[in-house]
C-alpha cells in the first residue's frame, strides 16, 4: 500500500477516535438545561450514560462476528453513520428520541471501540505502539473537550441544549468522508489477507478458552470499574474530607487531564519490550498508592493522589488496547479479544459506581468503599500478570 493511502487511513483512524467519546461526555454538563427544556428529572437524564454502558456491555462481543460478515470497512462506515444518525435523533425528536438516539449512538461507538485495534493491526502491524498511543490520546482529549466545552457551546447556541447536542455531529462528517474515500480508493483490499488469515485460524482459536484472553479481559474490566467509580464519586470523596465540591470537581478534571500523557507514552514503550508485566505492576500499584493517599485528607497529598490516579488509569487503559494487538497475530482475533474485554470492562463499569454508592450508604462513609478499591488494585496486578507475559492467543 502506498504512503498516501496509509496517511489517509491514519487520518481516518484519528477521526474515528475523535467521535468515540465526545457524544457521551458532552451530555453530563447539559443535563440541567435538558431537564428544564424537556421536563425530565435529573435522575432520568443521568440514566443516559448508564444506557450507553449497557449497550457497550451487551454488544461488544457481537461486533467481531458482525464485522466479519459485513467486512471491516463497511463496518467502520456503518459505525460512523450510526453515530451521526443517533446524534440527530437524540437532538431533534423529543424526549423519546433522546433515549433512542442515545442507543443508536452507543451502537455506533461500540463498533468503533472494538474495531480500532483491528484497524491498527491490519494497516500498521509494525507501528502498533505509535498508532495505539495516537488514537488513545485523541479519544481521551476529545472526551475531555466534550465535557469542558459543553457549557460554552450551549451559550453559543442561545442556550438551546438540543442544538448544543447536535453540534457534536459536525465531527462525524469529516470522519465519514475520509472513510468513504478510503473505501473508494481500494483500502478494502488491504484487509483481504488479514481476513483470510482470520478465516484459517477461526476454527483453531477460541479466545474464551485462553487464559491470556481472560487475564486481559479481567484486567481491563477492573481498570474500567475503578475509573468510572472515581469519575462518579471523586468529587464527593474530596468533599467528605472537608473540602468544597467545586474543589473535588476540579481534581476530577486534573485526573482526566493526567490520563493524556500516560495514554501517549505507555503503548509506545510497551510495544518495544517482549514482557509487559512491569506495566501491569506499575498501573495496579499506582492505583493502590493513589487511593491510599486519599485517606489522608491532606490537601497536598490528595492532589498528588489524583495525579497518580490519572497516570495509573491512563496507563492501564492504553496498555489494554496495545495488548489486544500484541497478543494476537490477526486483526480478526484482535477484534474478538477487544470485544470480549470490552464486554467485561463495561459490565463492571456499569456495576462499579452503583455498588460503590450502595457501600457508602450502608457504611455511612467512604472508608470501606476505598478499601475495596485497594483490593481491586491488587487483583489487577495478580490477574493481569498473565496478560503481560510474552505469548499469543492465536
Amino acid at each position: 500500500m502506498m504512503k498516501k493511502e496509509l496517511k489517509l487511513i491514519l487520518a481516518g483512524i484519528l477521526f474515528l477516535a475523535a467521535i468515540l467519546r465526545i457524544p457521551l461526555t458532552s451530555v453530563g454538563p447539559l443535563i440541567p438545561s435538558l431537564s428544564d427544556t424537556t421536563g425530565l428529572s435529573l435522575t432520568n437524564l443521568s440514566q443516559l450514560t448508564s444506557i450507553s454502558l449497557l449497550v457497550f456491555a451487551i454488544l461488544s462481543t457481537l461486533v467481531p462476528k458482525i464485522s466479519r460478515r459485513l467486512g471491516l470497512l463497511p463496518s467502520i462506515l456503518g459505525s460512523i453513520s450510526l453515530v451521526l444518525v443517533g446524534i440527530l435523533v437524540r437532538s431533534f425528536t423529543g424526549n423519546i428520541g433522546l433515549y433512542i438516539g442515545t442507543v443508536i449512538i452507543a451502537v455506533g461507538i461500540c463498533f468503533g471501540n472494538v474495531l480500532l485495534p483491528t484497524l491498527a493491526k491490519t494497516y500498521f502491524p509494525n507501528q502498533l505502539g505509535k498508532i495505539t498511543s495516537s488514537y488513545t490520546i485523541v479519544m481521551n482529549l476529545m472526551g475531555a473537550i466534550g465535557s469542558s466545552a459543553a457549557i460554552p457551546v450551549l451559550g453559543l447556541m442561545h442556550n438551546v441544549p438540543s442544538l448544543a447536542l447536535a453540534s457534536v455531529g459536525f465531527l462525524a462528517l469529516p470522519a465519514l468522508l475520509v472513510w468513504f474515500m478510503i473505501y473508494l480508493t481500494g483500502g478494502a483490499n488491504a484487509t483481504q489477507t488479514d481476513a483470510g488469515t482470520a478465516t484459517q485460524m477461526g476454527a483453531k482459536v477460541n479466545i474464551y478458552r485462553s487464559k491470556i484472553a481472560w487475564s486481559l479481559a479481567t484486567f481491563m474490566g477492573l481498570q474500567s470499574l475503578i475509573f468510572y467509580t472515581y469519575v462518579s464519586w471523586l468529587p464527593k470523596i474530596i468533599e467528605s474530607k472537608g473540602y468544597s465540591l467545586a474543589f473535588g470537581g476540579s481534581l476530577l478534571g486534573v485526573l482526566q487531564l493526567m490520563i493524556l500523557p500516560a495514554s501517549f507514552v505507555v503503548p509506545v514503550f510497551a510495544e518495544k519490550v517482549k514482557n509487559q508485566t512491569g506495566f501491569v505492576i506499575f498501573a495496579g500499584s499506582a492505583i493502590f498508592v493513589g487511593t491510599l493517599l486519599l485517606f489522608t485528607g491532606n490537601e497536598f497529598l490528595m492532589v498528588v493522589a489524583v495525579l497518580i490516579l490519572g497516570i495509573a488509569v491512563g496507563s492501564a487503559f492504553s496498555l489494554s488496547l496495545i495488548l489486544f494487538t500484541i497478543r494476537t497475530h490477526s486483526g480478526q482475533v484482535a477484534a474478538e479479544l477487544s470485544g470480549m474485554s470490552q464486554t467485561v470492562g463495561y459490565t463492571l463499569a456499569a456495576v462499579g459506581p452503583v455498588f460503590f454508592g450502595l457501600l457508602v450508604g450502608w457504611t455511612g462513609s467512604f472508608i470501606t468503599p476505598l478499601m475495596l478499591i485497594l483490593v481491586l488494585a491488587v487483583l489487577m496486578v495478580v490477574i493481569g500478570y498473565k496478560a503481560g507475559k510474552p505469548g499469543f492467543i492465536d
